[in-house]
């Protein structure tokens, strides 16, 4: 959503005290960050895709942070080219990647394990990449009625349910070199 918004390039970073150190050395970066689904003290924006919709980062950079995603990035930092993909982008990144011989789906789950609707996507994109031409309203009900669904209602979020769901609205493939998460080009 933040690369969709207009941000020039998005710095994930595991520590929350990284990104306040960056963001004090660099006052125009933006702050956008999470623990455990609530906005991290002190910064900009929460990983909320329902509010970050709503928000112009036109040229900006992001600083990112996250309970677990940005520390799957982490641990698969390189390991070959390494795409970001969700239903937003979903087409785009079937696109990049019809020509790959072998595409490993990594999920980022949750600090306490799975998360069922990270493996419900892995297996809308792992259909899209087989051009099995998956029915995107039965996944996006399934979706709706995760676990992950669930919590999020639970800790007041439910509009981010939907908003995830916005199917393709992003034309573009999502890449992180180990460094910046960017548009691929």
């Amino acid at each position: 959503m933040i690369l969709l918004k207009g941000a020039e390039k998005i710095i994930p970073t595991y520590s929350v005290r990284n990104a306040k150190r960056m963001k004090s050395n660099n006052p125009s970066y933006v702050l956008v960050g999470e623990r455990f689904g609530f906005k991290v003290p002190g910064f900009d924006f929460n990983n909320s895709p329902s509010i970050l919709s709503k928000v112009s980062f036109y040229g900006k950079t992001v600083i990112f942070t996250s309970t677990n995603g940005t520390l799957v990035l982490k641990k698969i930092s390189g390991n070959g080219k390494v795409y970001i993909s969700s239903f937003l982008n979903a087409e785009s990144t079937q696109i990049s990647l019809m020509n790959e011989k072998t595409v490993e789906i990594v999920m980022s789950g949750r600090p306490d394990g799975s998360a069922d609707e990270d493996y419900i996507y892995a297996s809308y994109l792992q259909k899209l990449l087989l051009n099995e031409n998956p029915d995107f309203e039965e996944y996006a009900e399934r979706i709706r009625n995760s676990s992950g669904a669930r919590r999020l209602r639970m800790i007041g979020s439910s509009d981010d349910v939907e908003a995830s769901l916005k199917l393709d609205i992003a034309k573009f493939p999502v890449v992180f070199n180990g460094s910046e998460i960017t548009k691929e080009e």
